[in-house]
């Protein structure tokens, strides 16, 4: 079986690289770019200006996440700082220097190299610079007064930690010497940390208790998606690997046990794996590569269903949620990378 998806429309070309992309269930699209940029996108028009422009970071934007109903946004710079962005109103809530932060009693500041935001705003965690990954509340958010400041560059705005400030703990995974990426699986009971030793790691949010460990990889693992379901989770490598893991009852405030672990691996990629996707519906998976290649995974067939090639590496790719105003489940999908530009591509035959 193949299936055959258009390129579509494109913003305009960007400043820089566009590095993070996530797509929310209130239909918007949000990229962070190596200039350091948050912009907000409303897909409909995506070939004119986005509808907020944030200049949130000071440095290159390496993660990004957003709460399962589409209002916040938490995004990493390669400097550490952390912010959380109130994604209808285009303002930062809270923002945070990592590098700076000590997570608890006798504990070293841990910069973040990569965070989430738990899907019901319950809590935050990033990982980086270290083998620990620092989980932390996340207080009441209030409406922004003074957006001004925090979108600023100033230092005392950069300092407001805002909703971010909560008293936190860390964890020792005891694997890895740098967090790659890190997100909160969709039912928010589970964590999955990638590291850049090959390891994946899983653990229980209510505990923060590590439930397993996985080495399928040799090299770094870059990226980490879940299942719709939180049943499935995917990893992608720079040994050119895409794992499938079955974490199936993972979570120690569950039923128990662990699953089957590593089930299948996909290969096609010729280079880095730099981004995996899952479909709103978990029969397909998207994945982007440094090969600048653009693959679709069938997930019950373990197979490569359509592949379209890129003119650059693609960092960012971001399927369009389920919602009664857009395409079906698996009908439209954004990329973006080194190209400067975010893209859609649709379905053939999608109307």
């Amino acid at each position: 079986m193949s299936l055959s998806y258009l390129q579509q429309d494109s913003t305009p070309i960007l400043p820089d690289s566009v590095w993070a992309l996530k797509w929310t269930s209130n239909n918007k699209i949000i990229s962070g770019s190596a200039d350091g940029h948050l912009r907000i996108w409303d897909p409909s028009e995506i070939t004119t200006q986005p509808i907020y422009d944030l200049s949130s970071h000071p440095l290159a934007i390496s993660s990004l996440s957003t709460t399962s109903d589409g209002k916040f946004a938490l995004a990493t710079s390669l400097d550490g700082t952390v912010a959380l962005v109130d994604v209808e109103n285009g303002t930062v809530a809270g923002k945070i220097e990592t590098g700076r932060e000590v997570v608890g009693s006798g504990e070293k500041e841990l910069p973040a190299f990569t965070s989430a935001i738990h899907p019901d705003s319950k809590c935050w965690a990033w990982s980086g610079r270290s083998s620990k990954l620092a989980i932390r509340p996340i207080d009441q958010i209030l409406p922004e007064t003074n957006g001004e400041d925090l979108n600023g560059n100033g230092e005392e705005s950069s300092n407001r930690r805002g909703a971010l400030g909560g008293e936190g703990k860390s964890v020792d995974t005891g694997k890895g010497k740098f967090g790659m990426d890190v997100q909160f699986s969709p039912d928010g009971r589970q964590l999955a940390l990638a590291t850049e030793q090959g390891q994946v790691v899983i653990l229980d949010v209510e505990s923060s208790s590590i439930v397993a460990t996985y080495t399928s990889h040799n090299k770094a693992v870059r990226t980490v998606t879940w299942s719709p379901d939180s049943q499935w989770l995917y990893s992608g490598s720079d040994d050119h690997l895409i794992v499938l893991y079955d974490v199936r009852a993972g979570s120690k405030s569950g039923s128990g046990g662990k699953g089957e672990g590593a089930v299948a691996m996909l290969q096609g990629h010729q280079s880095w794996v730099l981004k995996v996707d899952a479909s709103p519906d978990g029969k397909l998976l998207g994945s982007g590569g440094a090969d600048s290649m653009i693959k679709l995974w069938d997930v019950g067939q373990r197979a490569c269903v359509s592949t379209s090639t890129g003119t650059s590496e693609i960092w960012g790719f971001a399927w369009q949620p389920t919602a009664s105003d857009t395409f079906a489940a698996g009908k439209q999908f954004a990329v973006a990378g080194d190209d400067k530009a975010i893209t859609l591509f649709r379905a053939a035959g999608s109307i």
